[in-house]
């Protein structure tokens, strides 16, 4: 019996969240040829994007495909999909050549050919759809700190960097974060990274929080925001806007 496909009903919320592309201009014709199976979002995000990071950080079940076109993309693919796989599952559409094994263990749930006939890859991704909604291991990845005002920055990448520090039981290296929060074809870079640090303790400090940071051997790894000391926050500067 041929496995039923996702009908029109689907097209108000894809099995697909956020498309996260190394080349842009490739994503959207591979859109427009899934257009009529309805598992991927219209619209596809660059990496390093805020907006689409801010999309899966409030998505405890979210599910990404990021997309490697044939020319290119594939440098540093294995950390792309371990740092993005913290916030997110991840499906890679890849050119046959990548290495699908070490893909698979830097966290990616699935590796499909980008040449896969579009019918097949339209059930592969609604099959690891329905794995993610029936599967009880996960769990939210990011809950509310009881140590921390709310904040509400006004740049989205500071929104971002300040969910991604909050994630509990993560610790960040200044190399992979630089990655995630970088374009396809350049990190962040460590002394950049540092000063969006600083000016987020900036604003924090008020509230007597501060990013925890541990200097080593030439890394900075990053183990989410602390509480320096008791400070109750005047309710006339609440919440604390960045």
């Amino acid at each position: 019996m041929p496995m039923p496909m996702p009908t029109t009903a689907m097209s108000s919320s894809c099995p697909v969240d956020v498309v996260l592309s190394l080349r842009r201009q490739k994503t959207a014709r591979l859109l427009r040829t899934m257009r009529p199976y309805h598992v991927l979002p219209a619209l596809s995000h660059s990496w390093g994007s805020a907006p689409a990071y801010m999309s899966l950080l409030r998505r405890p079940d979210g599910l990404t495909v990021l997309d490697v076109s044939e020319d290119g993309g594939t440098d540093r693919l294995e950390q792309r999909v371990r740092v993005l796989s913290t916030i997110s599952s991840v499906v890679v559409l890849a050119p046959r050549d990548v290495d699908v094994v070490a893909t698979l263990r830097a966290g990616a749930v699935n590796v499909l050919p980008r040449d896969t006939p579009p019918r097949e890859l339209a059930g592969r991704i609604v099959a690891e759809r329905r794995w993610i909604d029936l599967s009880s291991r996960r769990q939210r990845l990011r809950a509310p700190s009881q140590s921390r005002p709310q904040v509400v920055p006004h740049q989205a990448s500071q929104q971002v960097l300040l969910e991604l520090l909050s994630l509990p039981s993560r610790e960040w290296c200044c190399h992979d974060l630089g990655l995630l929060l970088g374009t396809a074809g350049e990190p962040v870079s460590k002394r950049a990274l540092q000063a969006r640090v600083m000016r987020l303790n900036g604003r924090l400090a008020p509230y007597g929080v501060s990013v925890d940071a541990v200097h080593r051997w030439g890394r900075t790894r990053y183990s989410g925001v602390r509480e320096a000391v008791p400070y109750e926050v005047p309710p006339a500067q609440s919440p604390l806007r960045l």
